[in-house]
């Protein structure tokens, strides 16, 4: 793979900034380090195992906190997925959810994706792991180093391809 340039790591939205701000506030500088746990943990934010769909909600006895439920029947890439979207949601939009504003839930829904994108695959880890790599392997290689689902991944890197083409470098490694 040709060597990437840093600016097409660098944040290109106020979120993504955010996020990279969070993972250097925290320490994390690796993918083994992204351990969504923890940072929930860091929040006061309880993680609980469910049968079920997967959400936050405020805590039932302790006011001011929140937990996280998640489907305890959920493979670990997908389960960290949906604790970082729920995290997410806690950290932008503090577990509200608005009712009958269909445009404002679906606002809410793609924040949250992207802030889980954001912090399970930040791009400035991606450099080094993507070199002697081609461009068919690199989402299944993504997503077992940042043990995420493989559909996580291959979105990530197609937006990073993307990206790299808008700041006019070569798609071709």
């Amino acid at each position: 793979m040709h060597s990437l340039i840093a600016e097409v790591f660098e944040p290109q939205t106020w979120l993504e900034e955010r996020v990279y701000e969070l993972l250097e506030l925290h320490g994390i500088r690796q993918p083994r380090e992204i351990r969504v746990s923890e940072l929930c943990s860091a929040y006061g934010i309880e993680l609980w195992d469910i049968a079920g769909r997967s959400r936050a909600h405020p805590h039932p006895y302790l006011p001011g906190r929140f937990v996280i439920a998640v489907d305890h029947s959920l493979p670990l890439p997908q389960r960290r997925e949906k604790i970082a979207h729920e995290l997410g949601h806690l950290l932008l939009h503090e577990g509200m959810q608005p009712w009958g504003k269909d445009a404002m839930i679906d606002w809410q829904e793609a924040q949250a994706n992207h802030f889980a994108e954001h912090l399970l695959m930040p791009y400035p880890m991606f450099g080094p792991l993507l070199e002697n790599c081609s461009r068919y392997e690199a989402p299944s290689r993504l997503a077992a180093i940042f043990r995420v689902p493989l559909s996580l991944a291959q979105k990530r890197f197609d937006r990073l391809l993307s990206r790299m083409y808008a700041k006019g470098h070569p798609l071709i490694w």
